[in-house]
C-alpha cells in the first residue's frame, strides 16, 4: 500500500506539473502524458535563436539561416480532458503519420515519453499507443473545444515583436480583471456543472471566485470550461458561494 501511494503521488505530481497554460509540459527525462491528438495539425519554419524558436522570414533566409519544421497539434490529455497544445519536431510528425495510418488516431489514446534531460539539445520523444478508446470516449474527445493555433501563435508573436513582458513575468493585461461578460458567460456554463467541477476550474486557476480571473487568462478559461462541460452530464448544480460579489 505504501509503494502504491508514493506512485500515486509522484503521477499526481507530474500532473499538477503539466497544468496552467496552454501548452503541455514535459519537461525532464522520462516525463510522460496519455493523449488523444485532436483537430488538424499546425506546421511553421522556425529557427532556434537565443534558446527559442522563432518563425523563419525573408530575414533570417539573408542572414544565412536555414529553417526547421516545428508542428503543433491539439491533445487531449486522457486523465483530465484538458485540452493542450504539443509542438514537436519534423520527425515526431512522421511517425505520428504512420500510427495514424494504422491504428487512426480518433480511436487511441497515445503514451507519449520524453527521453532527455531539460535543455538537452538531442531530447527525444517516443510515441506508442497506450490504450484504444471506447465510442463514448472518442465521441466524448472530439467534441472538446481545441485550441485555434495560428491565432494561439500570431498572439504570442505580436507580444513578441510589441516587446511583451516574457513567459511567465507579470504584465499589465495580466493584472487587469477579466471582462465582466466572460465572467458571467463562465459562471453561468459552471453553475450547470457539478460541483467537483467548479472545484477543478479554481483549483486550475488558483482563484477562489471566477472575478478573481486576470483578463489574460480569460480565453483559457472559457476554453477549459468548454471542455468541462463535454465532460460532465448537468444532472448537479454547483454551489452559488464561488460566483457571488
Amino acid at each position: 500500500m505504501a509503494n502504491n501511494m508514493w506512485e500515486q503521488t509522484a503521477a499526481m505530481a507530474k500532473q499538477h506539473e503539466q497544468q496552467g497554460g496552454a501548452w503541455l509540459k514535459l519537461a525532464n527525462d522520462g516525463d510522460t502524458a496519455v493523449v488523444v491528438f485532436l483537430g488538424e495539425p499546425h506546421p511553421r519554419e522556425v529557427v532556434f535563436i537565443d534558446n527559442k524558436f522563432v518563425p523563419f522570414d525573408e530575414k533570417m533566409k539573408a542572414q544565412g539561416h536555414k529553417p526547421s519544421l516545428r508542428v503543433a497539434l491539439n491533445v487531449g490529455v486522457y486523465g483530465t480532458r484538458e485540452v493542450k497544445v504539443m509542438e514537436q519536431a519534423v520527425t515526431f510528425f512522421n511517425t505520428l503519420m504512420e500510427l495514424r495510418a494504422k491504428y487512426g488516431l480518433e480511436k487511441w489514446a497515445f503514451e507519449v515519453k520524453r527521453r532527455g534531460a531539460a535543455k538537452d539539445t538531442k531530447t527525444t520523444y517516443s510515441i506508442l499507443p497506450d490504450r484504444q478508446l471506447t465510442a463514448e470516449e472518442a465521441s466524448a474527445f472530439q467534441a472538446l473545444q481545441q485550441h485555434d493555433l495560428p491565432k494561439l501563435y500570431a498572439a504570442e508573436a505580436e507580444g513578441a515583436a510589441s516587446g511583451a513582458s516574457p513567459a511567465g513575468a507579470p504584465s499589465a493585461k495580466a493584472n487587469e480583471p477579466i471582462d465582466v461578460k466572460l465572467a458571467q458567460a463562465i459562471a453561468t456554463a459552471l453553475k450547470a456543472l457539478p460541483r467537483e467541477a467548479v472545484d477543478r476550474f479554481l483549483q486550475k486557476f488558483a482563484v477562489q471566485r471566477i472575478r478573481d480571473l486576470p483578463a489574460s487568462k480569460g480565453e483559457l478559461a472559457r476554453a477549459y470550461v468548454d471542455s468541462l462541460v463535454a465532460e460532465y452530464s448537468a444532472e448537479s448544480v454547483a454551489d452559488v458561494d464561488p460566483f457571488g460579489p
